[in-house]
């Protein structure tokens, strides 16, 4: 089995999530906004989910890995609709103040965090279609853990190193480098893991590829000034049609990659269990 100590590393990303969101979200937690929490809830128990199936499949504890492995068809859809949530926030403060340089940044994100959604659900996605296989289902699912990565490391890096400090209009820039930071890191250890197995790697890659995605698409697309109002634009769609939409397409995933990994020749009816 396949990163017998997975679970250990996981639980540690989980306490340094902790620690990197505490100054800017969990120290201010009445201020934040719903979809925040909605967001945080739902990557937390995301993680929480990965350390007992990490834990549980090598423990042979296999009857309650998969019991608590079906708690995906709910926390996956979760994930996508905060998120989408979180997106549609962004849009609306941008669209509130497109010109306002304290605002550029956000349009930013306008790629940065839809590409981390559909990089979670490519490998959501990838992780059902081979969960009978077992080296390419667990390099999917722990995949699904690394878009944190990048968060934690620019967020550890801007509250605890003075170099990456950009709390004043002078030092705004130096988020860049933060964010820079954080996206080599997510690279870098998805590149290390895809090391050890090229043959079973893909995953790793899928990881690496979209958080390179988000850092190109951060530092040159984000910039061009025709793109912030278009991002903002997204303000304009009614919410609970964008988050129902969202959820629907959740489902599709879900349905689609459990069907695509059925065994050949299982019984519809099994199929569509």
């Amino acid at each position: 089995m396949p990163f017998r100590k997975a679970w250990i590393y996981v639980l540690a990303l989980l306490v340094l999530t902790f620690v990197a969101f505490w100054p800017s979200y969990l120290s201010k937690l009445p201020e934040a906004k719903t979809a925040h929490h909605f967001h945080a809830a739902s990557a937390v128990l995301w993680t929480i989910l990965a350390i007992v199936q990490s834990w549980t499949i090598h423990h042979d504890r296999m009857a309650l890995h998969r019991k608590t492995g079906l708690a995906i068809f709910l926390l996956f859809p979760l994930f996508l609709v905060a998120g989408m949530w979180v997106i549609h926030v962004e849009a609306t403060t941008l669209a509130a103040g497109v010109t306002d340089p304290d605002n550029l940044v956000i349009a930013q994100f306008g790629f940065f965090d839809p590409l981390a959604n559909i990089g979670f659900a490519a490998l959501f996605w990838g992780g059902l279609k081979y969960r009978h296989k077992v080296h390419l289902h667990a390099r999917y699912m722990l995949g699904t853990v690394l878009f944190v990565v990048a968060p934690i490391i620019w967020r550890l890096l801007e509250n605890f190193v003075p170099f990456f400090n950009n709390d004043t209009p002078e030092t705004a820039y130096r988020f860049s480098y933060a964010m820079a930071a954080g996206n080599a890191g997510t690279i870098a250890i998805a590149l290390y893991l895809y090391s050890l197995a090229p043959k079973h790697g893909r995953p790793f890659l899928i990881v690496a590829g979209f958080a390179a995605a988000q850092e190109i698409t951060f530092e040159t697309l984000g910039r061009i000034p025709a793109w912030a109002p278009m991002f903002a634009s997204v303000s304009e769609t009614n919410l609970p049609f964008l988050l129902l939409l969202t959820g629907i397409a959740s489902l599709g995933i879900a349905w689609h990659g459990w069907v695509a990994g059925a065994r050949p020749g299982a019984p519809q009816a099994a199929v569509a269990a």
